[in-house]
């Protein structure tokens, strides 16, 4: 059972690399991550997850596709929204290797694209490319790992921002029915149009999941504190967030359906004056989402998503309020 939390993890840290517009979905599987989240919250892609499950398939590809009605399109790291809503289409592909079998040393490591194109606003269109790597060393009572992240993102065709996140942790099971994760991140991110939003972000974040049933039904509680420093100083924050998971299996005969909600707050107090407003700028940002899987077949996964987002803050291009449609679709080849 060990094996099987750890994967899921650290599926759930690599997913959620912090990336750009809310457009592909939010970052927070585990808390372990930086605070500009607005990548994260989904299920890991093979790429992403480095466990697939199956020791004999050392090597795992996927690709998807699906759309999306988002009410407010906004790309949070630029602090811009459109102020309408809009559809858009999504499409990813990945693929990943993990050692196979059940060693002490486990590495693995993997790639994924993913494109967000709306129908309207172009200039929200979104484009990542990721590579993901991790390594852990089990100790008996504790596993000790680092995970590593390299992500280069385009808006609207153009080169946006780079980001690279290098995050060590510890985890241990206690029981049956505990598992703790702290973790350290530290990420640097680069936007080629704006050189001011350039930050180093410290983070320190702790995860506990509490398993009702074993891996059918569990709990997730996170807490992250980040510290970023900016190139321009009216960007440098120290933020906390808080996040809640449950997550329910339904029984075979319910074709193993999974059930997914999420809670997440995330407070950010900016330490500098921004010039736009004349005082320093506050954030509080509040989430609720539900999420189906749906297995079709072997090797296709139906995802149903529906979020409500309430972005509360002083600076005015942000106080917005938001609900985000998705269906995807992917197959695991």
């Amino acid at each position: 059972m060990k094996t099987r939390i750890s994967c899921l993890v650290v599926s759930a840290s690599l997913c959620a690399i912090p990336l750009l517009c809310r457009a592909q979905g939010d970052v927070l599987g585990g808390s372990g991550t930086d605070a500009s989240e607005t990548a994260a919250g989904r299920s890991p892609a093979p790429a992403s997850s480095a466990a697939s499950g199956d020791a004999a398939n050392a090597v795992s590809f996927e690709v998807g596709a699906g759309l999306e009605y988002d009410s407010n399109v906004a790309v949070l790291e630029l602090d811009a929204t459109a102020g309408a809503g809009d559809s858009a289409a999504l499409f990813k592909l990945g693929v990943a290797y993990d050692r196979p079998g059940n060693t002490k040393l486990d590495f693995g490591g993997g790639y994924n694209f993913s494109e967000t194109v709306h129908e309207d606003f172009s200039a929200f269109d979104v484009r990542i490319h990721r590579g993901s790597g991790r390594m852990a060393y089990d100790l008996g009572r504790l596993d000790v790992g680092a995970t590593l992240q390299h992500a280069d993102a385009e808006l609207d065709g153009r080169e946006f921002m780079t980001l690279t996140q290098l995050s060590p942790y510890v985890s241990r099971l206690v029981g049956e029915r505990l598992f703790l994760r702290f973790a350290y991140g530290d990420t640097d991110k680069s936007f080629t149009s704006d050189p001011g939003r350039d930050a180093a972000t410290s983070s320190v974040s702790s995860d506990a999941y509490v398993f009702v049933n074993g891996l059918a039904t569990y709990l997730v509680f996170g807490h992250r504190y980040d510290d970023e420093d900016a190139g321009d100083a009216e960007f440098d924050y120290t933020g906390q967030r808080l996040a809640i998971q449950l997550s329910q299996r339904l029984p075979p005969a319910a074709r193993e359906v999974t059930l997914r909600a999420y809670l997440r707050a995330e407070a950010r107090d900016y330490r500098a004056a921004t010039a736009s407003i004349g005082a320093p700028r506050r954030d509080d940002r509040r989430e609720l989402e539900v999420l189906a899987e749906i297995p079709l077949g072997q090797r296709v996964l139906t995802r149903v998503s529906l979020k409500r987002a309430d972005n509360q803050s002083n600076l005015p291009s942000v106080d917005f309020a938001e609900t985000v449609l998705s269906v995807e679709f992917s197959a695991t080849l």
